[in-house]
This record gives C-alpha cells, structure tokens and sequence, in this order.
C-alpha cells in the first residue's frame, strides 16, 4: 500500500455527508470508489473517483484495499462477510448489522482473519467536549448521574428502515446505541440495568427510561424521547452532580452543526452561577465529521501499523447485547444483570 489506503465507500447519503468527507481529510486514504444508485444522485465527486453499479463490484476490485460501509444495516452482515472473503479492511457506520446474532456471526468470521481491521464508527467518545469531560470526572466525587435525550423528528414512513427495530433502526439503533458505548466509555462497563419503553399515548413520543448500574455504585438515569416535538425543546444533556457543583455536557439539537460544551453550576451558592468548561468552535460543519476524520486515522494506523484499535466490531457486539438486555428488562419489568466484556480479535 505504500503508506496510502485504497478506500471504497459503500451508501451515498451518510456515505458522502461524513464518510467521504471526513476520509477526505486523512491524508493515509485515497478514495478511488463509490458505489450507490445514481438515479437521483446530486453528489458532486472528482473524475477520479469510480462510481461503481454495485457493492460487489468494489469488493471485488482488486485497486481496493478498504471499505467503508454506509449503507442501511440490514445489508451489514451480506456486505461484511463478502469483504472478510475478500480480504479487505472494513469500516462500518453503527449498529453494525441488525442483530446480537448477526454481529456474533461476523465476529466469528474476522477471528479467523488476524490481519483485517475492522471498526465501527461510534463517534461520540471522540467529540472533543467528551474528551475533556472523560478527564474531568476522575477527580470528581459523584453523587447522581443523568442522561436526557430529547430529539425531534420529522414524521417519516412506518415502512422506512429508520422506524423499523428489525432493520436496524428504530429508537435502540438510531440513538440509544449512541448512550450505550458512551456511557461505558465514561464509567466504564454497565453491571444491570433497569428499563421502560413505551408509547406516550397523547404526544405519541416514544419513550425510554433505563437506570444503568456500574461499578462504585455509579448509577445514570436516561430518560429519551423521540418523535414530533411540540411542547418541548430537543436536548442531549449529561448531568453529573457532585457535592459542590454541578456538571452539564450538552447541545441543544438545533441542526447537525450544533456543538457540545460543558458548563459547571455552583451548587452551593444562593445564586446559580455558571461557568463555561468547555465550548466547542462554532462552524456550519455538521457535528459528525470531526469525530469520525478522528476514527478513520485510528482506522488507517491499524491497517498500517498493526495497532489494534477502538471502537471495532467486538465492542459493537456488546453494545447489541445491552440493548437486547434493555429489551427484556422492559418486557419482564424487572432489572437485568448485564456480563462484563470479554473482547478477542
């Protein structure tokens, strides 16, 4: 390879958005490939750029040397192995198939190929207001622990893949997988867990509350909502209170160019007094390219130098075994203790 990565991307929505331009950056890959449906397409690429008819025929060009996957995850697992067969590099948007068994299956198959990379595009742990967060809360002795997730979306077709669990999407895979490797990243690994999903019947919301128990009894209540906000404003925040101060990490979800920052409360003084931790520069650029350029240059060491990385497709795998305990804790309606990572390449 000679130092530079022959990159394909399969999908064209997300797959041009942020892959394409984040990879864009990374000065290891060079992208040769695309493969999506023209029809319709508005996307603007060079002429070197090949646009390929179908998916299989990327793979199969022996040019390529990486793929990475955008397309919807029911088309994951067919995509993934085809790729391990052909030995190529993989990077997968998340949820990383559809199912705890199907990414079981394909963690099976790249343990037998020692010398594939493979990652899954968590962004999260690698925004910059998360980073400092993460180094911030070692030092804080922790009281309480909240997550509210508010997100407002346009009414889309019961038939679209993004409302449907089964296909990889739905409130678990669209946003909760999100909170889920978060979460761990900053307390580490979830012990139990508690949940409630179910359908606010006036505002027609969905609705999710899960209380995720870690170690040092550290406990996060999550409280999400999703679907047409009328009466309230959408709102990603993580609260942790100690007995000094209070920290808030958040944005308001205005668009995908909003940024996180992280303010500090003094909890004992009379008047509520604010100081800003951490802001993130204000820019147009949608909040995601930042974090996954980040991913891609942790992609591209492990292909170049060996050095294994996260997030890959083993840590993906857990995050698909909490949602399926969050799952049952809500149909049981009683907590679920969750079994504690064992990750093997």
């Amino acid at each position: 390879m000679k130092n530079k990565i022959n990159l394909g991307i399969i999908g064209k929505n997300f797959g041009y958005k942020v892959i394409y331009k984040s990879f864009l950056k990374n000065k290891k890959f060079k992208i040769v490939g695309f493969s999506f449906k023209k029809k319709g397409t508005d996307i603007k690429l060079p002429q070197s750029i090949k646009i390929y008819s179908g998916w299989k025929k990327l793979i199969l060009d022996k040019k390529v040397n990486a793929v990475a996957i955008a397309c919807p995850p029911k088309l994951h697992k067919t995509i993934i192995r085809f790729a391990i067969k052909n030995n190529k590099h993989i990077f997968c948007e998340k949820p990383f198939t559809t199912s705890s068994r199907d990414a079981n299956f394909i963690c099976n198959l790249v343990k037998k190929r020692k010398n594939i990379s493979h990652m899954v595009n968590y962004e999260f742990p690698d925004i910059d207001a998360f980073n400092f967060f993460k180094k911030m809360i070692v030092k804080i002795k922790i009281n309480q622990i909240k997550l509210d997730w508010i997100i407002n979306i346009k009414k889309r077709s019961k038939t679209n893949w993004k409302e449907i669990h089964s296909k990889g999407g739905g409130i678990m895979f669209n946003y909760v997988c999100h909170a889920i490797y978060y979460l761990e990243f900053l307390f580490g690994q979830i012990k139990s867990l508690k949940s409630e999903l179910f359908l606010e019947k006036e505002s027609g919301l969905k609705n999710l509350k899960t209380e995720f128990f870690f170690n040092k009894n550290l406990l996060v209540k999550m409280n999400m909502k999703v679907g047409l906000l009328k009466k309230i404003r959408p709102v990603h925040q993580l609260k942790v209170i100690s007995n000094k101060k209070t920290y808030v990490l958040k944005t308001e979800l205005n668009s995908l160019s909003d940024k996180f920052k992280l303010i500090a409360f003094n909890n004992k003084l009379k008047e509520k007094t604010t100081k800003i931790l951490f802001n993130s520069k204000k820019n147009k650029s949608d909040f995601r390219i930042l974090p996954t350029f980040k991913n891609s240059k942790k992609f591209s060491d492990w292909i170049l130098k060996g050095n294994r990385q996260v997030p890959n497709f083993f840590n993906a795998k857990r995050v698909h075994l909490i949602i399926n305990k969050m799952i049952l804790s809500s149909k049981k309606n009683k907590k679920i203790y969750v079994k504690s990572a064992t990750f093997s390449s």
